[in-house]
């Protein structure tokens, strides 16, 4: 478990989102608080030959690590402020990519997209730059790690991208060996989709507003998908906990819950027991948002997509409560936690 003591709030400074739904935040945003969807059929096929539903951007003349790299350009320039744009002189670079172990997760892989993201900006990011592997929780170690760099004064901003891709035949072909793509023989599955999204982080102080994040926590369970182990929760409930710490909130301060869940139990069950400890004393539910079942499973990106998604929604009619807790598990059973609230 990490030190979170002195946690101090980070802000979301700007954010960019290129998803199913929209080539830019401010569109995404408008689809997602509306509830609409890009699924369509797809080339891709199941075992019987039937074709495959996919949250899929109109970026068809292109695949592989050039359709991502366009996805993440897109991300960043929305991220990008015309007005204030991002020094890469004093700003370091996150990287948050899928999970080794799956299709195209090499290092090369992960290092031909770092090199994209400098050739944007023409400069080289700051020492303390990295890539975090580790799917859609790697943002629970890039965030403790971006405030470690933040507090040292080293960098002024800290730039976090995620970026993913699950449609090309490799990565169909490994979930459907797995059961895990939603279809006719399948409905424990998710729909594979894509999407990159940025966030410019800063330490917080009294005068600064939006998106705050008030603390985190990142912990790992020894449970996998794959049922060997029964799944108890036993690492989201640490992640969360030293979440709550960190930020020094209680249960019953929290007015909502966001995660990403894409579809399959295993992931609900796990959630749904880690919440039944941590809400226990409190005896509160929590209203449960996700933004899957409008861009799919978008695995890396799923969790700068969110945080992104919920910097857009402050000072908003429908924006979801003062302070929640937004929590992400990947494959390889890394768990992040996280809390926010809008000031």
């Amino acid at each position: 478990m990490s030190d979170h003591l002195g946690w101090a709030p980070l802000v979301v400074k700007s954010s960019g989102l290129c998803c199913a739904v929209g080539f830019s935040l401010a569109a995404a945003s408008c689809a997602l608080r509306a509830r609409i969807d890009h699924f369509k059929e797809s080339m891709f096929v199941d075992g019987s030959g039937k074709p495959l539903l996919v949250a899929q951007l109109p970026l068809d003349d292109q695949w592989g690590p050039e359709r991502l790299a366009e996805l993440i350009q897109y991300a960043i320039a929305d991220c990008n402020d015309a007005q204030d744009p991002i020094d890469a002189d004093h700003t370091a670079l996150l990287l948050l990519a899928p999970e080794r172990g799956r299709p195209h997760s090499g290092t090369e892989q992960y290092n031909s997209l770092y090199r994209k993201v400098e050739e944007q900006f023409g400069a080289s990011f700051q020492a303390g730059s990295a890539v975090f592997p580790q799917g859609r929780a790697a943002i629970g170690d890039a965030l403790i790690h971006a405030q470690n760099l933040l507090r040292a004064g080293g960098v002024k901003h800290v730039l976090v991208v995620g970026a993913d891709c699950l449609l090309d035949v490799h990565t169909i072909r490994y979930f459907l060996n797995q059961d895990r793509i939603l279809c006719p023989a399948n409905s424990d599955g998710f729909i594979p989709g894509e999407a990159a999204a940025a966030l410019l982080l800063s330490l917080g102080d009294g005068d600064s507003t939006g998106l705050h994040i008030t603390g985190a926590g990142a912990e790992t369970e020894e449970a996998l998908i794959d049922g060997v182990i029964p799944n108890r929760a036993v690492g989201l409930t640490k992640a969360i906990r030293t979440a709550l710490g960190s930020a020094g909130v209680k249960p019953s301060a929290l007015a909502f819950r966001m995660s990403d869940q894409n579809g399959e139990q295993f992931y609900v069950k796990e959630a749904a027991n880690a919440f039944a400890r941590i809400m226990l004393k409190d005896g509160v539910g929590l209203p449960v948002l996700h933004i899957a079942d409008s861009i799919g499973e978008t695995g890396a990106a799923a969790a700068t997509a969110t945080l992104a998604y919920l910097g857009s929604l402050a000072g908003m009619r429908d924006e979801p409560g003062d302070c929640g807790l937004v929590h992400f598990a990947s494959d390889n059973g890394r768990r992040s936690a996280i809390v926010v609230d809008y000031r």
